[in-house]
């Protein structure tokens, strides 16, 4: 009998059974904070700690977390982004696995007692991501959940390395569960992504380790008007083309057995600020000194795959123009 099985038929040992750090990471969310913290709170798995990292909010976030006392870890930091916030609250943790929440999303109460679960049957998986499922803050209603999600285990290693390419990983940062060994690998990460993180931290590990894809519904993502990318229909493309950029340049040189990865991902980056647009100083300097530090085949390499992915991408936005006029 596994030790999540134990824990199942009413063990309560807690030194049989792995700690698991539940990772909250916010900023100025405090009119959802204490539903995050609360669910998170609720879990069925008994050996937990939940880890509060406020990243310089200027609303009521502080005395909310006040307010949870020695039943949560605080951590108040300056603001400095997602990815700092990521690495304040691994910081403060001690557990040996690692599941990340966003302050405005909700885990079900038998979240952590099945990501133990199936780390413990699959003692070779690194990381375990779920498939979120998305509600309307205001009505509540569910939305329909990805379609494209292979359940099970995954290794993508060998096509990553060799093409460069990623596949498809349609979950959010509330969906991500690590063991703490194979998260030190890539925790801290560079403080540059401020946003989307989420991103950088899906693609190195799925590069580096096999891990598996979960059946189970366990993560709630809230939508909503404040939510700064997730179905927003203004403004997502320079966010992702700026992301694309730092990202690339970030595992490029964080993760050189990615590197492949990285230059189709700052490649593709590049190709959607020329077109998306974002203000010429906010990508040119960045982008530019990245150039300037590669090779010249490989800077060629990427402005050949930047133009292709510009112009493909201008093409299917007029395809959908053109059907959007044929059907009106």
């Amino acid at each position: 009998m596994t030790r999540a099985e134990r824990f199942a038929n009413g063990d309560r040992n807690d030194r049989a059974l792995p700690l698991v750090s539940i990772l909250i990471n916010n900023y100025n969310y405090g009119a959802f904070l204490s539903h995050a913290i609360e669910s998170a709170l609720a879990q069925t798995y008994d050996n937990f700690e939940v880890v509060v990292v406020d990243d310089g909010s200027t609303d009521c976030s502080r005395e909310i977390i006040a307010k949870y006392g020695t039943r949560i870890i605080p951590v108040m930091k300056e603001n400095g982004g997602q990815a700092s916030a990521f690495n304040a609250c691994f910081a403060a943790s001690k557990g040996d696995i690692v599941c990340f929440l966003d302050a405005d999303d909700l885990f079900l109460p038998e979240k952590v007692s099945t990501i133990v679960q199936i780390f413990e049957d699959n003692p070779r998986a690194g990381w375990c991501f779920d498939r979120v499922q998305e509600f309307d803050n205001h009505t509540g209603e569910r939305y329909a959940p990805t379609a494209d999600w292979q359940c099970g285990p995954w290794d993508a290693r060998e096509t990553i390395l060799s093409d460069g390419v990623a596949p498809n990983l349609p979950t959010a940062t509330s969906g991500l569960s690590f063991r703490r060994s194979k998260l030190a690998v890539l925790l801290p990460m560079p403080e540059i992504i401020r946003i989307t993180s989420d991103s950088y931290l899906k693609l190195a590990a799925v590069g580096l380790e096999e891990g598996w894809m979960a059946s189970q519904n366990l993560t709630l993502q809230r939508i909503h008007s404040t939510n700064a990318y997730t179905r927003q229909k203004i403004g997502k493309r320079p966010i992702m083309a700026l992301t694309g950029l730092k990202i690339g340049v970030c595992l490029y040189e964080q993760v050189p057995t990615l590197r492949r990865l990285a230059i189709t991902t700052f490649s593709r980056g590049l190709g959607m600020c020329w077109i998306s647009g974002v203000p010429i100083p906010d990508y040119r300097q960045f982008a530019g000194s990245f150039l300037r530090r590669v090779a010249l085949p490989t800077k060629a390499e990427i402005l050949l795959k930047a133009t292709y992915c510009s112009v493909r991408t201008l093409l299917a936005d007029s395809r959908r123009e053109c059907m959007v006029a044929v059907k009106s």
